[in-house]
């Protein structure tokens, strides 16, 4: 067993800070009026250096300085949280799911996986942001349409970026709270 079902909730809970963390973020990104520093001051005055070399954040400046673009930029910055919270609980969860299945006789756990409600949604979500932060159905596609709670995924999505349109932040943490009450089900492997 690469991971014990410990490790597999602590990580849960490291990802569950970390996306609650960056949501927190997105207000002050949001808020440029309310807070001090805000975010525009702080990218105008923030560097970082690398192989003898200053990045600015003027950039990021310029597109905080803008309502429209700030909301776009926060939006992305959440969206890139959101998906770190679905695909590395899910890699953990199928890797556990695997190895338990090959350390105990008549194991199904792989299967029981599989076979929950949330399974295709985070299948097709885990693909998207290891590859090319595109839709590809794979071999999800024979249970189209699929849906689960507010997400539908359908045949003509096949290829379309996932944007917040298609799976954002509510069901995210929803689909993130069904695979970690999963985890907590697990049964712990038996020790070699």
């Amino acid at each position: 067993m690469r991971f014990t079902k410990a490790e597999i909730l602590s990580a849960f809970e490291r990802e569950d800070k970390s996306y609650r963390l960056g949501m927190m973020c997105t207000h002050w990104i949001r808020d440029v009026e309310r807070y001090s520093p805000n975010a525009i001051s702080l990218a105008l005055t923030m560097q970082m250096k690398t192989d003898d070399r200053w990045i600015s954040n003027h950039d990021i400046a310029s597109l905080l300085a803008d309502p429209m673009k700030r909301e776009l930029l926060s939006s992305d910055f959440l969206l890139t949280y959101l998906h770190t919270l679905i695909r590395a609980p899910f890699e953990l969860l199928s890797d556990y799911c695997g190895d338990y299945d090959k350390a105990e006789s008549g194991g199904s756990l792989l299967s029981e996986m599989k076979s929950q409600p949330w399974y295709g949604v985070a299948y097709i979500v885990r693909n998207a942001v290891s590859h090319n932060f595109h839709i590809e159905l794979g071999k999800m596609r024979d249970r189209l349409p699929m849906r689960w709670r507010t997400v539908t995924i359908t045949e003509d999505m096949e290829g379309q970026p996932m944007t917040a349109a298609i799976f954002w932040h509510k069901p995210g943490y929803e689909l993130f709270l069904e695979m970690r009450a999963f985890a907590e089900t697990l049964p712990e492997a038996a020790v070699a």
